[in-house]
């Protein structure tokens, strides 16, 4: 019995080939057709997700490079805003200083007239009390030293003198 299983049966062979022949056509006509569409739509869904992805990854690409591209833009706004304010402020900063120096100056010019109009005013205050002094001085010397002859002939030579400067200025 153990050299019948060693030893081949050409009928043994026969049925196996015919029912290996058989499972062959079983297999596929009703195995092999279903599995292989499995595995065709399998490899379907395997290239859909890898396109659906790409197109993913595309389109991620592009948002970012967008959003660099907005960025960039926004980027170089407020860098041209705060050079804006930066020239404004400059300009504003000189044009406060120019009235800042025009007010000094104007100030220095009112203080300067003032000056002289008090120094005017004094020094005619002054005129006028020198004169005061110097005519109440005249007054008393005059007094003591001069009688009334004196004093009468002092009054015809002003008078005179007057009279002559008067009619020199008239014939100029």
């Amino acid at each position: 019995m153990g050299t019948q299983l060693v030893t081949p049966d050409l009928g043994t062979i026969i049925w196996t080939l015919i029912t290996f022949v058989i499972l062959l056509f079983l297999l596929k006509r009703f195995a092999w057709g279903p599995l292989l569409a499995l595995l065709d739509e399998r490899e379907k869904t395997v290239k859909d997700s890898l396109e659906a992805a790409e197109r993913a990854r595309a389109e991620a690409d592009e948002t970012l490079r967008k959003n660099q591209e907005i960025l960039a833009g926004a980027r170089r706004e407020t860098q041209a805003l705060l050079e804006q304010g930066r020239k404004e402020s400059e300009t504003l900063r000189a044009e406060i200083l120019a009235q800042a120096r025009q007010e000094a100056q104007g100030l220095v010019e009112q203080g300067k007239r003032q000056i002289q109009f008090e120094q005017k005013q004094a020094f005619d205050s002054l005129r006028g009390q020198v004169a005061d002094l110097a005519i109440g001085a005249a007054e008393r010397l005059i007094r003591a030293d001069l009688d009334d002859a004196r004093h009468r002939q002092l009054v015809a030579d002003y008078v005179k003198t007057l009279s002559e400067s008067g009619t020199e200025t008239g014939k100029h």
